[in-house]
């Protein structure tokens, strides 16, 4: 077990991704359909002079927005559980950091920066992976 610090922050970035995915699909149920969510969407409208959307609109653009955060936080968990696996050869162990390195990244700007813990776990797995494959010289 050459990686096992680099599966154990790989894995901890799985957890905050898994915790993204959770709270995306709650907060999707809990967008849809409440009445809540209308008259804060209302509230919004006003204070902010907005007359090309309608309320309904905009929950329904929020609802997307949740329905995007799954999908994407799922992709990332994927591809970190994929770079464990790699990280488990002991032969594979710089491919996986920079599939690593690259989920950080993307995972990072592709959740709007909400997934910016689970990209610096990704990141730190990803460089000490890069780092330990080298060979020595």
């Amino acid at each position: 077990m050459k990686y096992k610090t680099e599966m154990i922050l790989t894995a901890i970035g799985i957890l905050l991704f898994g915790v993204l995915f959770a709270g995306s699909i709650l907060l999707y149920g809990n967008v849809e359909g409440s009445p809540e969510t209308l008259e804060l969407a209302q509230s919004f409208m006003e204070d902010e002079n907005i007359v090309e959307f309608s309320e309904q609109q905009i929950v329904t653009y929020i609802g997307y927005l949740f329905i995007y955060l799954t999908v994407i936080s799922f992709v990332w968990i994927i591809l970190g559980a994929a770079a464990i696996y790699l990280l488990k050869k002991e032969s594979r162990g710089k491919p996986a950091g920079i599939l690593l390195i690259g989920i950080a990244i993307l995972g990072t700007l592709s959740t709007i920066g909400l997934g910016i813990f689970s990209g610096i776990a990704y990141l730190i797995a990803g460089i000490m992976a890069v780092i330990r494959s080298r060979p020595a010289q």
